[in-house]
């Protein structure tokens, strides 16, 4: 475990199967995240939310966040513009729905 300087060194090759594993299982689930997170921010044009998920590791906390709380928002938001516009009703406007 130390290299020929004394200085202690791990390598993956030093590591028990079980903690392998783990280093596999972790890095696995960023990347799921990650990649997902990336691809919606960049399919929805949004670059600061890219770059922010480009540049951190959060373990894919992040990147949830993101793909669950801003981009879900986000579609809600654009769904019902969306209806709006085809459906060519005005906004309600904060006013209460007619009956």
């Amino acid at each position: 475990m130390r290299n020929h300087n004394g200085a202690f060194r791990m390598g993956m090759h030093d590591m028990p199967p079980s903690g392998r594993v783990l280093v596999v299982a972790v890095v696995a689930w960023s990347l799921a995240w990650k990649g997902a997170s990336l691809w919606r921010a960049a399919r929805n044009g949004s670059k600061p939310w890219f770059v922010t998920l480009l540049l951190t590791n959060t373990l894919g906390a992040l990147d949830a966040v993101y793909l669950f709380g801003i981009d879900r928002h986000r579609r809600e938001e654009l769904d019902e513009l969306t209806i709006l516009e085809v459906t060519g009703e005005p906004e309600q406007e904060g006013h209460t729905q007619e009956t």
